[in-house]
């Protein structure tokens, strides 16, 4: 007799823009069926099949971006469930609080709705940084869970750098603002030391070159999509990694370049702060803009005593994370949580 677990959200793992937040919920969740029937409710999209069992989890997918919140509402009216935690879906999270059913949202960045209905709303959080900004902002449901990241690539090989100066940037098609500060970051760092180089690893929907010298251009490689494998060996031989995110990140990237010997420049950002220990385990940008990122470009190339440090701080900070100190603590949750609802035959 299992208790029934309803996860909504705006994408699944299948989907095309699935990111790192996704595939560790899945961690997670595949984690607990032997405890919990789960069952995830999102939007359809082009090649997804309507429902599926991954690792014992229920994917189904209805309707579009616009009506999807009227198939989550029928679907919890006609299913018994037990607790619904919600990602990324705004209005369902409004409709859950006139609910019965418990429910409790699931934040990786900051909430965009700031109605002070939601500072009553249970949220989980799994960065420091996030639980201590909601809670400053009058959040008083905030539970932070650890953060159990099992690095997706077991490469730990430090390779040799690259005898030029080089930065390296993965590119995330939904991001295209930060393909942008990496470049105007690059032509900043270009006017200084002339033999500098980038590498651009991912899908590039869009290519600033319009915005980009001529004289520049062929410094700046694009190198497509490539096998994690080989990803990480760029990663390993570039100087630094780039990752100027304006959202939440879970910085998953971040601590796998750290395992190959990279350390990471990022924005001050949840998430990522958390991924350098605020400038102890990497380099923390001044201000999230192309020109505080030149300026940390700049010190890796000139300091060379706090590079290799931090270098070595960032794969240490690195081992530290993994999934089996998230997973009991989860289970712990749910059971408080769910411990007055009737299991499910």
């Amino acid at each position: 007799m299992r208790k029934s677990l309803l996860f909504l959200t705006s994408s699944d793992i299948q989907h095309p823009d699935a990111n790192f937040s996704h595939h560790l919920l899945h961690e997670l969740f595949k984690r607990i069926t032997d405890e919990y029937n789960v069952t995830c409710l999102a939007p359809a999209f082009f090649g997804g099949r309507d429902i599926e069992s991954i690792d014992g989890v229920t994917y189904i997918r209805r309707g579009n971006a616009l009506s999807f919140s009227w198939h989550a509402l029928h679907y919890i009216k006609s299913h018994p469930i037990a607790l619904i935690l919600l990602f990324n879906v705004p209005f369902l999270e409004f409709m859950c609080r006139r609910s019965t059913i418990p429910s409790a949202r699931i934040l990786v960045n900051m909430p965009t709705c700031q109605a002070k209905s939601s500072f009553s709303d249970p949220c989980l959080v799994f960065h420091p940084s996030v639980l201590m900004t909601l809670t400053k902002q009058g959040y008083h449901q905030v539970v932070r869970l650890p953060e159990g990241l099992d690095l997706l690539s077991p490469e730990s090989t430090w390779l040799e750098k690259e005898k030029r100066p080089t930065f390296v940037y993965v590119s995330r098609p939904s991001q295209s603002k930060e393909l942008f500060d990496v470049c105007q970051a690059f032509i900043a760092s270009k006017q200084e030391f002339q033999a500098v180089q980038l590498w651009i690893i991912g899908h590039c929907p869009i290519r600033f070159d319009a915005s980009i010298p001529a004289a520049i251009q062929q410094s700046i490689h694009y190198l497509g999509d490539i096998e994690p494998v080989e990803r990480n060996r760029h990663i390993s031989r570039a100087t630094a990694l780039l990752v100027p995110s304006h959202e939440d990140n879970w910085g998953m990237i971040v601590y796998e370049a750290a395992r190959v010997g990279t350390p990471a420049i990022v924005y001050d950002t949840p998430g990522l702060c958390d991924a350098v220990q605020y400038g102890m385990t990497g380099y923390l940008a001044k201000a999230n803009h192309p020109g505080a990122l030149a300026a940390e470009m700049r010190s890796c190339m000139l300091d060379e005593t706090t590079y290799h440090m931090l270098r070595y701080a960032a794969q240490q900070f690195s081992t530290t994370k993994h999934l089996h100190d998230l997973e009991p603590t989860f289970r712990d949750w749910l059971r408080t949580n769910t411990s007055d609802v009737t299991a499910d035959r």
